[in-house]
């Protein structure tokens, strides 16, 4: 119970926080923006919203801004109370370090999780309203909230990675320049990184028993972000699972918990080892 104790304590400490809200209602009106001024029209109700959502909304928004906004969250967790001292009090308390990071995740990704959620409502709202006026084809709610499910877990994972950076770091700074690494390597840098990767090693794979091409989509799903991208494509293409790329999608999917679970384990145990 000492995990669920410290999660709901930071669920409540960034739910309530002047940052929290102020993200979620800079993103609520960008994507409300978006959907107004683009106004998707198309054959029928899936094709609107999917032409806004896998075109618009997330190579713009969700891809960007939610990861960073983990990474905001997560980065000071545990370095952050490290730091003010309050970490000796936590601990004194009958919780474990393992319950102090993890509960941190499951607190701090709830959270994300609710500022996603409200974040996508008032764009809901606008997308009816344009429907039933006429302003678009029409709108595919299920699509739609289906699809905060995926921008929800994106910033979940990024959570994660970033708490994991604030139980290995000494100091908020450290944990903030590795949460931030980590950021601009995944979201901006990835296909160059990897591609010159690939160039640089390619007397090394050739004797493997893979070839370039299998080499190169492991590297693109272990991207967090094209994770979230390959299964929301197929969700929002009703293929969740299912088709052609069912394989690709559970690669991605043992990814997106890889990137969730080891982050925060490996903080945990440079936590350990440091000590306070």
């Amino acid at each position: 119970m000492s995990l669920v104790a410290i999660a709901e304590k930071d669920f409540q400490d960034a739910v309530r926080s002047r940052g929290m809200i102020a993200l979620v209602a800079l993103f609520s009106l960008l994507v409300a923006v978006f959907a107004f001024v683009i106004r998707p029209t198309g054959q029928g109700e899936q094709f609107a919203t999917e032409l806004l959502l896998r075109f618009f909304v997330r190579p713009f928004l969700v891809t960007t801004l939610v990861p960073l906004v983990g990474v905001v969250i997560g980065y000071n967790a545990v370095s952050g109370e490290r730091e003010s001292g309050s970490l000796k009090l936590l601990l004194s308390l009958p919780h474990s370090r393992a319950d102090v990071v993890f509960g941190k995740v499951v607190g701090r990704g709830a959270a994300l999780s609710v500022a996603v959620f409200a974040g996508f409502l008032l764009p809901a709202a606008v997308l009816a309203v344009l429907a039933q006026t006429g302003g678009i084809a029409a709108f595919n709610a299920g699509s739609y909230f289906g699809f905060t499910v995926f921008a929800a877990v994106l910033g979940v994972v990024f959570v994660a990675i970033a708490v994991g950076c604030s139980a290995a770091a000494s100091t908020q700074r450290r944990a903030l320049i590795g949460g931030v690494s980590i950021y601009v390597l995944f979201v901006l840098l990835w296909g160059a990184v990897t591609g010159q990767f690939l160039g640089a090693a390619g007397g090394i794979v050739d004797p493997l028993p893979l070839s370039t091409e299998q080499v190169r989509m492991f590297l693109r799903v272990s991207n967090p972000k094209t994770g979230v991208e390959i299964l929301s494509n197929a969700f929002l293409g009703g293929q969740l699972f299912t088709g052609e790329t069912v394989n690709r999608q559970i690669s991605a999917a043992s990814m997106l918990v890889f990137w969730t679970i080891a982050p925060p384990l490996v903080g945990l145990w440079k936590f350990d080892t440091d000590g306070l």
